[in-house]
Parts: structure tokens; sequence; C-alpha cells
């Protein structure tokens, strides 16, 4: 099982710690008792200063009353008194030793002060020249407390860097652990996220660095979340350009199989053939255009559309008449009353909007039903007297794949795409698309364009 970041720094933080704890109070502990060496060897050579001093005058008292025999008397009387206090003194005459209350032989180094081990005990030795350079006198003292002292100190650091090594261990543990929180949360919301739900945040909450993580985190996901709809909405648009494509090239493939299918088998004259045969071709051209506008995307990117002047009047009696024998199949007459209004758009696209507009309204219409096409001023109105609809539908008749009457438009063969593709065609001119309708008394749609001269 793999560390978390938490658990390593734990680890890392603890041990450095103990590491330099345990060097600081090692080093505190030799400190103290360097101090404490310093401090006594300071005591036992003022002692041993003031033991010569007082030799010394003893000794020249002694000369004075002319006691030349008194002086190892002296020394002995020195020795005795001093070791009673645990002192060790010896006196040395040209490097012999005259008198000493040691135990055994002693063997220093008269010109430093150190520590000499001897009797199997620790000691301070002082030697100095008394009496004017005619004797030396060794001093010594027992220290073995200072060792005593040190395993004390020793000890007691000891216990104390175990009590506060265990207490930081405890509160490290729960103090990373409560940092790390934020970063576990945070992983676990990547978890969630990797299992596919992107609609997760991670938590904000404070203002440390975890939560300005967590808010580039959550400002990432909504980048991507819009990004993934961009890509769907992508998708979408792809989608419906295929569809609307299909549906269009639909229309003029229905045209020219019925205008085919009458010049084989109806019984007609010459003339009638003739015009079926001009409508064959004019829906070729149509479908070659359209064909062109749809492969190239041209229809969905309005910076790409040609637009020049137009007249809306003819494209409208152009529609009239492709449309004229299927209105006569369905027993539908088509009216106009359009004037020349020019305005600025696509004539090929704006043949397929109004194519599209009056299809539906034929197809609206009953038999004997009738469609009114009018042009004026800007403004294009296709009226049918069809069955209408409800306010309900109108809110959704522009919407791709809906259908008002899907069983008819499946028999139609229908894909509720017309009327989103003449939305578009229509937000390509800058124009404005209106519906009225109700329910058994038809339907109007008005079409209005601002750039109309």
């Amino acid at each position: 099982m793999k560390m978390r970041f938490w658990q390593k720094t734990y680890i890392f933080t603890l041990v450095l710690f103990l590491i330099c704890l345990n060097v600081g109070i090692l080093s505190l502990t030799v400190y103290t008792y360097q101090k404490n060496v310093e401090a006594t060897e300071t005591a036992v050579t003022a002692e041993q200063y003031y033991v010569a001093m007082s030799f010394e005058r003893d000794y020249e008292d002694m000369t004075a009353s002319g006691s030349y025999n008194s002086p190892a008397l002296l020394m002995q009387s020195f020795g005795t008194y001093y070791a009673n206090k645990g002192l060790y003194l010896a006196f040395e005459e040209k490097g012999e030793v005259i008198y000493s209350n040691f135990a055994n032989e002693y063997d220093i180094d008269k010109n430093s002060l150190l520590h000499t081990d001897f009797d199997g005990k620790r000691h301070i030795v002082i030697s100095s020249e008394i009496c004017s350079g005619k004797y030396v006198m060794i001093f010594a003292k027992n220290v073995e407390s200072l060792d005593s002292e040190f395993q004390s100190l020793m000890l007691t650091y000891a216990l104390t860097a175990i009590g506060v090594s265990l207490l930081l261990a405890v509160c490290l543990y729960f103090i990373l652990k409560k940092l790390s929180g934020p970063l576990e949360k945070l992983r676990k919301t990547t978890e969630v996220i990797e299992a596919g739900n992107f609609s997760v945040t991670a938590e904000e909450k404070g203002n440390d660095e975890f939560t300005l993580l967590a808010k580039s985190f959550n400002a990432m996901l909504t980048k991507i979340n819009e990004q993934m709809a961009a890509l769907e909405n992508e998708a979408e648009r792809k989608q419906m350009l295929v569809d609307n494509m299909a549906h269009e090239l639909r229309t003029p493939l229905t045209s020219i199989h019925g205008y085919a299918e009458y010049i084989e088998k109806a019984n007609t004259t010459e003339e009638r053939r003739l015009i079926a045969a001009k409508y064959i071709m004019s829906e070729s051209e149509r479908l070659q255009k359209i064909s062109e506008i749809l492969l190239d995307g041209a229809f969905i990117r309005e910076n790409e559309i040609k637009m020049a002047d137009t007249d809306l009047g003819a494209v409208l009696i152009d529609v009239s008449e492709k449309l004229q024998m299927r209105a006569e199949k369905a027993e539908v007459e088509i009216t106009g009353d359009t004037a020349p209004v020019t305005v600025k758009g696509n004539e090929t696209l704006l043949s397929m909007l109004f194519y599209n507009l009056t299809e539906n309204a034929i197809k609206a219409c009953s038999s004997g039903g009738k469609v009114k096409i009018s042009c004026s001023e800007g403004q294009v109105i296709i009226e049918d007297d069809g069955k209408g609809m409800t306010k309900e539908q109108l809110l959704h008749i522009t919407e791709p794949f809906y259908r008002t009457d899907k069983s008819r438009s499946r028999a139609e063969g229908g894909a509720g795409l017309g009327l989103a593709l003449c939305k578009q065609i229509v937000r390509t001119h800058g124009a404005e698309m209106r519906f009225e309708s109700e329910i058994g008394k038809g339907t109007k749609i008005f079409i209005t364009f601002t750039s109309w001269q």
C-alpha cells in the first residue's frame, strides 16, 4: 500500500524533529556538564589557593619562631586535617615526597589542572609551588559527584525527550490528518469525476492554499463542463445539419419524381409535358444549390453566406408555381398578392424558406382549402385556412424534430426539421418570423425583413 502525502510528511517531520530534539538535548547536557566541571575546577582552585596560603602563613610564623623541625609536623597537621574533609595533600621537596596522605602512590602532571583517576575514583588535582619555591604542594579533591550529576542530567533529558517526542507524535498526527482533510476530499471528488459524474464540485471552505486549490479545481471543472457542452452542442449541430440536408434534399427529389412520373404516365398535352420537364430542371438546379450550401457548411456560418439584392415577390411567385401541381393534387388553391420588394439576402435560402412554409400550409389544409401568399413593405405573409395549432404547439413549432401531427408527419416522411431550418434561415437574414394560429381557423406566418428597400 502506497503511503499518502500527509503520512510521508508526518514521518519526515517527526524524524527530523526527533533528530533535532535529541541532538539539542545531548548538546545541552554536555554543555551543562562542562559548565559544572568548570565551576567545580574554579572552586577547587580557590580552595587549593586558600590551603596553600594558610600553609605559607603558618610556615612563616614557624620559621620566625626558630622551629626548624616543625615543617614536617606542619605538613602532617594539614594533611590530617584536610583528610577528614575528603581532601588529599602531598608535599615534595626537590622532587622527593616528604609527606602524603594519598592512600597509594600517584603519578600526575604537576603543571596542569586535570581529572585524575586514582583510588578507583575521579579527582581534580592541582599542584603549585609554595614557600618561595622550596616545596611543591599537590592538592586533590574527589569529584565523582560530577559523573553522578551528568548521569542524572542524561536520564532527566532522556525522559523529557521521550515525553516530548510522544506528545509531538500524537499532536502532529492529528494536526496533519486535519490539515490534509481538504486534500482527501479533493481526492474523493476526483474519484467521483473519474466515475463519470461531472456535476460535483470541490468544497471551497476557508482562505488557505487548499481553498485556492479547490477554487482552481472547480474553475477547471467548470471549463471542462463548458467544453464538453460545447462539443455536445457541436455534435448535435452537425447531426442537425445532416438531418436538415436529408430533409431539404427529399423535397426537390420528391418533386422530380412526381413530375417524371407525370410525364411517363399522365395522358396530357405536349405543352404540359414541357412544363413538367421545366420544373424537373428547375428542381434539379435547386437541388444542386441546396447541396452546395449544406455541404459547404454555409448554412450555419452567416459570414460565409453571400447576400445580394433579391426580389421577394419574384421568389414567392416561383415558389407558388413549383408547388402548384402539389396544391392541385391536394385540392388546395394557392393565391398570391405580391409586390416587388427588394431585400439583402440569398435567393436559394429564401426560396428554401418560402417553399417549406408554403408546403406546410398546403399540408395543413384539407380538400378545398386555400393558401394565400402576400408581400409588401418588407413583410411576407403566408396564410392558410387549415386546422391551426394550439398555443402549446406554437411555443415549440420551430424546435428541431418537433411535429404538431406526428402521425401525419410520419406518413409523409417528415422529420420535424422544416420549421427549425426556416428559423435558422430567417435568423441568417436578420429577419423576424412570427406565428398566429387558432384551432380550426388556420395559421398566419409573418416574416419581416429589416433590409428591404
